[in-house]
């Protein structure tokens, strides 16, 4: 199989068109800095480790992947001209673009993408991508820019896997200590926008990469200031204290639009955040199946929307948009009802005993959990609410020291890294890594083993509505909504640009694109 043959099965991988903001005729201008009133600081300098969806967002402006997906979906080259795939589907030959440079001056070449490959792999290092690339059973540096990647079987999910640095940054060889999750300094990226300081809680700040492989970025410098309060953010930005705010209120949006706060524009992303409620599965009392799905009927995903995101969102039952190729329209769900939830209840046994639930020390956390112990009350299960912080979150997910924990969650391009990776069973239940619920079921199990070896389109969108068709009768989470998040920027930010998951840089367009008419 060739390049073209790639290209059209990336045509299943489709995400829909983004809402993008126009961009400005005027002539661009080099120079300037533009300061970002951001939700909150970052929380590593290691690309490769897990981290929120901000962390994502910033560490995309330094980092690159192999390869991209356009605005609707469509995989293209990227680091990586060009690919070959062996007739057996298992060896991906790919040949790399020629005089990339690092941060650091020095020329990308087929042994950094192994190193940064061989680091996602080795288990000290406690990277986010081995979930994603565990499939690979070795790979070479060909020649130097000529990197061979060999499958330890075909997986058509492969190529879509190398899209995103949250399973592989490429940065330099040696950039990165063996079991180094902390460094003391980011490694050299091959990104529009270099690291240049970090004063935790006050400030992180990028240069320009001078060097950048694609074109000259107009910013000389992006100042982001961690402003966790949305109304304080607002606030920055109508006082000129900041240029652009992330994530401001809802209910401010309408007068912007309307022109009431004068030098301001507004960006929506419609799909920016997914909120969920998940199960602890694998223990009493959410180890009962009929418990689950008597809290799903018992959550109104729309009094949620309301009460919490000022009725920016949409409900949901799966992880992709409508319109988006992997959506499913027919799939069946679970719709607010307490006379069914009560009658759950009945079935399963359940006494009334207290559930714990716990969530982030957010504003926005706090509204939620608050809105959902309230809906849980009605029917008769008694929740005490437990905020902590967020590395506390962590550790108690990944032990599985929870009994419901609510949050945002990630979708990716392919349903195998989307679904499959969250409901395939884990081998020790104190140390969860994408399946949080700790949910363990033979025959989804069966099924997304078929997902994962299963090479025609066709065929394996069939397999995956079944995973969600046995994902809504089993319940080990509810999704709950896509959230609309919005950008705001004064007048002199010019060329600014997102898609629907409010990236701050992607194919065609974001920061690196962005610039200062003063």
């Amino acid at each position: 199989m060739r390049y073209l043959l790639v290209l059209l099965f990336s045509l299943v991988l489709a995400m829909p068109a983004p809402r993008l903001a126009g961009a400005d005729t005027d002539a661009p201008q080099h120079g300037g800095t533009l300061t970002v009133a951001a939700h909150r600081d970052i929380s590593s300098m290691n690309p490769m480790v897990k981290a929120s969806s901000h962390d994502k967002w910033i560490r995309r402006l330094m980092f690159e992947p192999l390869l991209e997906v356009d605005e609707s979906g469509t995989i293209h080259p990227y680091l990586a001209e060009s690919w070959d795939i062996s007739s057996d589907g298992r060896a991906y030959t790919f040949r790399l673009r020629k005089g990339v440079k690092f941060h650091d001056g020095r020329e990308m070449t087929a042994g950094d993408v192994k190193f940064s490959v061989d680091y996602v792999l080795n288990p000290k290092n406690a990277a986010f991508g081995p979930g994603r690339l565990d499939q690979v059973e070795v790979v070479e540096a060909v020649n130097k820019h000529t990197l061979k990647v060999t499958l330890k079987k075909p997986t058509l999910g492969f190529l879509s896997s190398l899209t995103t640095i949250q399973t592989l940054a490429v940065v330099s060889k040696g950039s990165l200590e063996v079991g180094s999750v902390r460094p003391l300094r980011f490694p050299p990226g091959t990104g529009p926008f270099r690291f240049a300081d970090w004063r935790p809680r006050q400030r992180f700040v990028i240069a320009r990469h001078r060097e950048y492989w694609r074109y000259t970025p107009f910013l000389e410098r992006v100042v982001f200031r961690p402003i966790t309060n949305a109304t304080v953010r607002l606030t920055a930005l109508r006082t000129g204290n900041v240029d652009l705010a992330i994530g401001i209120p809802g209910e401010w949006v309408p007068q912007i639009a309307a022109g009431k706060l004068k030098g301001l524009s507004t960006i929506k992303t419609s799909n920016s955040s997914l909120y969920r409620i998940q199960f602890n599965a694998a223990h009493p009392p959410f180890n009962n199946k009929k418990l689950r799905q008597a809290v799903a009927h018992a959550i109104d995903k729309r009094e949620l929307i309301q009460n919490v995101f000022y009725g920016q969102g949409t409900p949901i039952v799966q992880k992709y948009p409508e319109g988006h190729p992997w959506y499913f329209k027919d799939l069946s769900a679970r719709r607010y009802d307490q006379t069914i939830a009560l009658a759950l209840l009945r079935e399963s046994g359940y006494r009334g005993e207290m559930i714990e639930l716990i969530s982030g020390r957010s504003s926005l956390n706090q509204n939620l959990s608050a809105t959902v112990q309230a809906q849980l009350r009605r029917v008769g299960i008694p929740v005490k609410r437990r905020l902590i912080d967020s590395w506390s979150y962590r550790r108690r997910v990944r032990r599985g020291e929870f009994s419901i924990q609510i949050g945002a969650a990630g979708k990716y391009v392919d349903p195998a890294d989307t679904y499959s990776l969250e409901l395939a069973c884990e081998p020790d239940l104190k140390k969860r890594g994408h399946n949080a619920t700790g949910y363990c079921d033979p025959e989804m199990q069966l099924l997304l083993d078929q997902a994962e070896g299963e090479m025609d389109p066709n065929a394996r969108r069939e397999v995956f509505k079944q995973i969600l068709t046995k994902f809504t009768e089993d319940v080990p989470s509810v999704y709950i909504a896509f959230i609309s998040s919005f950008f705001a920027f004064n007048d002199t930010v010019k060329g600014f640009t997102s898609i629907d998951d409010g990236t701050l840089e992607y194919l065609n367009g974001g920061l690196s694109r962005t610039w200062l008419d003063r």
